[in-house]
C-alpha cells in the first residue's frame, strides 16, 4: 500500500518541506543556545562551591594558627603574672635587683668575671 502513494513534487510541496526543515534548525538552535546557558550556569556554580570550600579551608587553617598563637599568648600571659607576683616579694626583688644591675649590700664587694655579664649591659 505504501508503494502506491506518491509525494507531489510542486512548489507547495518543496515550501512545506522548507519551513519544516527552517522550524527544525530554529528548534535546534533554540535547544543549543539553552543547553550552553545551562552548562555556562552549572559551570559557574561549581566553580563558586570550589572557591567557597577553598575560602572555608584557608579561614579554618588560619583559626587553627590562630588557636595556637592564642595557646601561646596565654602561656606567656601565665608566666608573666607569676613574674608580677613574684615583684612584690621583696627577697626575690632583691635577688634580681642584685644580680641584674650588680647592685651590693653595704660592705659587700662584687667581683665580676668574665664571663659574667649582665644581658641588659650587652644591650645598650
Amino acid at each position: 500500500m505504501s508503494n502506491k502513494v506518491r509525494h507531489l513534487n510542486n512548489d507547495y510541496e518543496k515550501l512545506k518541506i522548507y519551513r519544516h526543515q527552517k522550524i527544525l534548525r530554529t528548534r535546534k538552535k533554540r535547544a543549543l543556545i539553552l543547553v550552553s546557558i545551562f552548562l555556562v550556569v552549572i559551570l559557574v556554580l561549581i566553580y563558586q562551591i570550589i572557591a567557597t570550600k577553598n575560602e572555608s579551608s584557608s579561614v579554618e587553617n588560619k583559626a587553627n594558627n590562630m588557636q595556637v598563637v592564642l595557646q601561646n599568648n596565654k602561656e606567656n600571659n601565665k608566666k608573666l603574672k607569676q613574674n608580677v607576683k613574684q615583684l612584690y616579694n621583696n627577697d626575690y626583688l632583691e635577688k634580681l635587683i642584685r644580680q641584674k644591675y650588680y647592685y651590693s649590700k653595704p660592705g659587700e664587694t662584687v667581683y665580676g668575671l668574665p664571663g659574667d655579664v649582665s644581658k641588659d649591659v650587652i644591650q645598650n
